[in-house]
């Protein structure tokens, strides 16, 4: 009978252990699929990765303020999966941090570090027992955008879903997923949020595009490429123009390399911009 009770605990403590194989294992850094990363699979690879039936998603902002605190959540999902965790970074293109990730639940999220590169990277990662909960878990921290204009910003994350019974080596799912994030300047206003009938077209775009808009009275009119960094490209124009339909091409010669660039209209001192790509 001793036997018996014996194997029964063993058995018990198997499961226990591979039920909490995520919740009783801090996150660990360096694991977002970003460039000179692995992910989560490298460890949790019975399944293939992004295997439907689950997902992993952000609520982070299309465009970033400098010096401004966004409020981020990142939600692992799959269908009765008991344990959730997950990795986020906030990297430049040169593969630095962007902006400072804050932690605003510790009992949930911590901040880990990992070189690559080079680059001490910041992560936001789970923290033991920190994503418990059945079919989904919503992890949430905040992010402050750079203090200067640093191009595009990409956040990288990985997340596994676990079924609380299988154990790391079966029933883990990983997702990874990036969203890249543009620079918004100040006092911009969108075009399409505006009383100037302003269109821009074709976009993208190869050699050049037409910009049109209309003043309803005099106005002083500068337009401006500008970089994803906030630098100045290439100045078109710059002028008193009278009340009316405005219509002006811009030419994007061969010293526009490709990529994403941003058309500032400036009138009487607003800027309104918007995104163009030169292929």
């Amino acid at each position: 009978m001793k036997k018996v009770a014996l194997i029964f605990a063993v058995i018990c403590l198997a499961i226990f252990t591979m039920s909490y194989s995520i919740l009783m294992t801090n996150g660990i850094a360096g694991q977002t699929g970003s460039p000179g990363e692995t992910n989560c699979h490298v460890c949790h690879n019975s399944n293939p990765i992004n295997t439907a039936g689950g997902s992993i998603s952000t609520n982070a902002p299309n465009l970033y303020i400098c010096n401004t605190t966004y409020h981020i959540s990142v939600t692992v999902s799959r269908a009765n999966c008991v344990e959730f965790g997950f990795g986020l970074e906030a990297l430049q293109t040169s593969g630095e941090n962007a902006g400072t990730l804050v932690i605003t639940n510790p009992t949930e999220t911590q901040i880990k570090t990992a070189t690559i590169g080079g680059n001490v990277r910041n992560n936001v990662v789970h923290y033991s027992f920190g994503g418990a909960t059945l079919n989904s878990h919503t992890f949430t921290f905040d992010w402050i955008a750079p203090s200067s204009v640093v191009g595009a910003v990409t956040f990288y994350i990985a997340g596994n879903a676990g079924d609380g019974i299988s154990g790391p080596s079966i029933g883990d799912y990983i997702y990874t997923s990036s969203k890249v994030i543009l620079p918004s300047l100040i006092g911009i206003n969108d075009f399409s949020f505006n009383n100037y009938a302003i269109e821009i077209y074709p976009n993208p775009t190869t050699e050049s595009c037409v910009l049109n808009y209309n003043l309803a009275s005099n106005s002083k009119v500068a337009v401006e490429l500008i970089s994803l960094n906030g630098q100045l490209v290439r100045s078109y124009l710059n002028q008193e123009e009278k009340a009316g339909n405005q219509s002006h091409t811009l030419a994007f010669d061969q010293s526009i390399a490709k990529g994403v660039y941003f058309i500032s209209l400036n009138i009487n001192g607003t800027k309104h911009i918007q995104k163009i790509v030169v292929e």
